[in-house]
């Protein structure tokens, strides 16, 4: 019999795929194992920020149409390009969808009412209260859709520097949090087909802080396993706006052309992407 479509996705707020690798981070390093990884970078001039970077992730479209060019979500377009759990909820009112953050302005501000579960965990708990949170979720309830975000390495990042031993250690943290959310998934019933995806927002400079338009703010990177992608395998053509394509054809709902979508699903050849231009970024 057919297993039940479920999808996952992980972001990792200023994570630098490099510096994952460095870290020895065990967990990660499986995922990467056992499915894609795939390095990217935001599109040139596009605001190397999380509102931004998180709006480009989470609705499938470039900031050229989401409108977000900064971390107070001012003047973006959630209406016309929607988060994917939104579009999870409206085309199929069945699912459960749930998201939980660190970064509380990305719960309370890009998702809609739609989306079944929307937490914004307490400053005091931070990433451990997160993912307690989604864990909860995964052991006793009936979850479809879920995004969690974890924002330990993007604080490093900014007082110590991604070169900084703090920041291999924040990823080694994260990395610790992503084992409890996989063995999560892994112990639900075996009649779910789960794709989990892990990315980030933005990447970070040596000595810290991100916002220009340097190689390093500029990364950023899909990890994917399941959906029938080969373990081990490395691409170069994936994007930011792939993920929320991804989750939803995974899910088995159609992309509607009329949604104007900038990310593909992994299985359709880059050569249909569009090339698109911005106005110059600003730090934060």
């Amino acid at each position: 019999m057919p297993r039940t479509p479920k999808v996952l996705v992980i972001g990792l707020d200023g994570a630098l795929l490099s510096r994952i690798e460095d870290a020895g981070a065990p967990h990660l390093a499986a995922l990467m194992a056992a499915g894609l990884t795939a390095p990217s970078r935001i599109e040139p001039h596009a605001p190397t920020l999380s509102g931004p970077g998180w709006a480009t992730v989470l609705t499938g479209v470039w900031p050229d149409k989401h409108h977000v060019r900064d971390n107070t979500f001012s003047g973006g377009r959630f209406a016309e390009y929607p988060d994917f759990l939104s579009r999870v909820s409206t085309a199929a009112p069945g699912l459960n969808t749930c998201a939980v953050t660190s970064w509380a302005p990305l719960a309370e501000t890009v998702f809609s009412a739609k989306v079944g579960t929307r937490v914004a965990t307490p400053r005091a708990e931070y990433d451990a209260g997160t993912t307690s949170r989604v864990v909860a979720e995964l052991r006793g309830g009936a979850p479809d859709a879920l995004f969690v975000q974890l924002d330990g390495i993007d604080q490093a990042g900014h007082e110590h520097g991604a070169a900084s031993r703090q920041y291999l250690e924040a990823i080694r943290g994260a990395d610790a949090h992503v084992g409890q959310l996989v063995a999560a998934v892994g112990a639900r019933p075996a009649d779910e087909d789960w794709l989990v995806m892990v990315t980030a927002d933005h990447g970070h400079t040596d000595t810290g802080g991100h916002g220009g338009p340097s190689p390093q703010e500029s990364r950023t990177f899909l990890i994917a396993v399941g959906g029938g992608l080969p373990p081990g395998s490395v691409r170069d053509d994936v994007r930011m706006p792939d993920v929320a394509a991804c989750a939803l054809a995974h899910l088995g709902i159609a992309l509607d052309p009329a949604w104007g979508l900038d990310g593909r699903p992994l299985h359709t050849p880059s050569a249909t992407r569009r090339t698109t231009g911005y106005g110059s970024a600003t730090a934060d």
